[in-house]
């Protein structure tokens, strides 16, 4: 894959769809991409890893561990930006993301990433509209499974 379809694959990202095209080629063209076969984790959940991916293709499970197995609260498909809680919070993986098929991602330098997102207003935006709809959803789960607890 070129760097040019590479970056329209991207482009389709919800924090980049702003971005000046050359600061994302730039993004690209010191990145790194890795293919992951069905079944094989990307990162693990408690990971210190702190590098944000992009899914090129395929499709990841999002993971949290529990006393007795993993449990799947999200999936992310092509294009979806992943590992980005960590670079900007510095904390470990908060979830484990397992390819549930044979999958692309390309990992973006940590601070060529925050350079970009605090450089930009417009995808610091961005960022912070992405990370309020994910606190909201995550809401919105954990009142489904307190009102299914309180009604059992």
């Amino acid at each position: 894959m070129t760097i040019e379809e590479e970056y329209h694959i991207l482009r389709r990202l919800e924090l980049f769809e702003n971005l000046d095209p050359v600061k994302l080629k730039r993004l690209i063209f010191v990145s790194q991409r890795y293919h992951l076969q069905a079944g094989e984790y990307l990162f693990r959940q408690g990971d210190t890893t702190v590098n944000p991916y992009g899914i090129i293709s395929g499709e990841f499970s999002v993971l949290l561990d529990t006393a007795s197995d993993e449990v799947n609260i999200a999936v992310q498909g092509e294009g979806a930006l992943i590992g980005d809680m960590a670079v900007l919070s510095g904390e470990p993986r908060s979830a484990s993301m397992r390819a549930n098929c044979d999958s692309e991602v390309v990992e973006f330098d940590t601070d060529l990433f925050i350079n970009t997102v605090t450089n930009d207003p417009n995808t610091a935006l961005q960022m912070m509209k992405i990370l309020a709809a994910r606190i909201a959803k995550m809401d919105r789960k954990i009142e489904a499974l307190t009102n299914k607890k309180i009604g059992s």
